[in-house]
């Protein structure tokens, strides 16, 4: 699961991380307990038992930990709140969705500001940097929706199984019914909303002609919810957060990356069914020892992929129709033993020296995001030092693997936590960002360096406007949206 920055700054912040999370075996029998308060240390401890489904118990006041490292300082006039993830509706008009750590979902024209973007196809000649020139310093969403269950703006607890209302992944998909659904993740399990019904409201809105710096608030129901397994991870009925999810669509399923020891989840969309869980923890040792991250399912090789990246530093291949292993990866492994392969672009130098390790000892390494370009996938992620159980090591990675052999062809090692990667086809290079705030752009099949730009904050989610130029719009702490055009930052948004 992802961090959540402090409201405040401080030179070493403090918060309180959300929970792990698990889904029913069939989605009528879920099961009650009683509320506590898990870390992630204790998460952690818990994967490392021999025995994973042995009842875990933890204290019931609230464990604070550091977060994975310190965000940039903001401004005064920055909120609490952190976007975790963005994407660009499909259609005539793009516009940006975003979810944030305040269980909201916030929806922006960014070429336009409160005007359509349709005025582009009738003639508006203007680039694309011109037009986020236009909309200025700070400029609002044009429409938010609280997130929860039944539609309710006041079920900020999701039905009361969680005191936590976090949201990390949001995703656009055509069912085979040809109709746009919003894909909303996080502490609520999974909401599938219509995106007419998001379209409807945003004209409403703009009828309205609200200013600028009013953002229409509505209460949408989502036509359908999955949530995950009551987990023998948390304690005793804390819900359990699903990070990212991914779709399927020839079969019509759905694939969720979860906080607890079931893994991966994959649901039948056109039944509302649970299929079965894959990837987790097993006495097997064939799945990952920790949480998930991420999860991309791939469906051009002929047999269908299913690729995981997790907590516990592996990335692990999957049939999805069997929901069997085909090959898991230790990233640091991997490395370690292919450094002829590996590039540094950190202070540590150690790969130069074939008879020592690229981490300090006692360094373990996790994935956090993946991304596809044709036969190739991009891992990124960070490294934390157990002697300090803090995530402010230096150190990150990025990794470029050959997806039809399943072979590790590149790497490197970064002075930063890499949060979040994407591929740009409009540059033709992956885009990658982290605690540092900067932009890093990559080569597309050799993974070097082409150059770095400044972003505002610490960046978790990167989204590629849908159109031939270059229009990227990145998000992170403080709520604040980066947007650039051809690598350069040229506005920025607010919540």
């Amino acid at each position: 699961q992802k961090p959540q920055p402090p409201s405040t700054v401080s030179s070493s912040p403090k918060l309180t991380l959300t929970k792990a999370q698990h889904h029913p075996t069939t989605l009528a029998t879920v099961m009650k307990a009683p509320q506590h308060c898990l870390s992630n240390a204790g998460k952690r401890k818990f994967f490392q038992t021999a025995d994973p489904y042995a009842k875990y118990r933890c204290s019931a006041s609230t464990v604070k930990v550091t977060a994975r490292a310190a965000s940039p300082p903001l401004s005064s006039s920055s909120c609490s709140c952190t976007i975790y993830g963005s994407a660009f509706s499909p259609g005539d008009v793009h516009y940006l969705v975003v979810c944030d750590s305040m269980g909201r979902i916030c929806v922006w024209d960014i070429l336009l500001g409160s005007s359509t973007s349709k005025t582009i196809n009738d003639g508006d000649t203007r680039s694309g940097r011109d037009m986020l020139q236009t909309k200025g310093i700070g400029s609002k969403p044009i429409l938010c929706v609280h997130a929860s269950r039944d539609g309710t703006r006041n079920n900020t607890s999701f039905g009361g199984i969680s005191d936590t209302n976090t949201l990390y992944d949001v995703k656009f998909i055509h069912p085979s019914s040809n109709e746009t659904m919003l894909v909303v993740s996080g502490d609520p399990g999974v909401l599938v909303y219509r995106w007419a019904d998001f379209e409807a409201a945003i004209s409403e809105a703009l009828d309205k002609k609200l200013s600028s710096a009013t953002a229409a608030t509505v209460e949408i129901k989502p036509i359908t919810t999955f949530e995950p397994h009551p987990s023998p991870v948390t304690a005793l009925g804390e819900t359990i957060e699903i990070n990212a999810t991914s779709y399927d669509k020839s079969d019509n399923l759905l694939y969720a990356a979860a906080g607890d020891s079931f893994g991966c989840y994959q649901w039948d969309l056109t039944t509302e069914r649970l299929m079965g869980t894959f990837g987790g923890y097993n006495r097997f040792g064939t799945g990952h020892r920790d949480y998930l991250h991420d999860v991309k399912c791939i469906s051009e090789f002929g047999s269908k992929y299913v690729i995981t990246g997790g907590e516990d530093g592996q990335m692990g291949f999957w049939d999805g129709k069997e929901r069997k292993s085909i090959e898991m990866f230790n990233i640091q492994n991997t490395f370690d033993k292919k450094k002829v392969l590996v590039k540094s672009y950190s202070q540590n130098k150690s790969f130069m020296n074939n008879f020592s390790t690229p981490w300090n000892k006692g360094t373990s390494l996790w994935v956090s995001s993946m991304t596809t370009n044709g036969n190739w996938v991009a891992v990124c992620g960070g490294a934390e030092n157990s002697s300090n159980s803090t995530r402010s090591s230096p150190n990150g990675f990025m990794s470029l693997w050959h997806l039809p052999s399943r072979t590790f062809t590149s790497g490197c090692v970064t002075r930063e936590s890499l949060n979040d990667v994407t591929y740009n086809p409009a540059l033709g290079c992956f885009v990658s960002g982290g605690n540092e705030g900067r932009i890093s752009f990559w080569d597309a099949s050799k993974l070097s360096l082409e150059g770095r730009s400044w972003s505002t904050v610490a960046m978790y989610t990167t989204s590629v406007y849908p159109g031939s130029e270059a229009i990227m719009v990145t998000g992170g702490a403080g709520g604040i949206l980066d947007c650039f055009v051809d690598r350069v930052r040229v506005s920025q948004l607010k919540l």
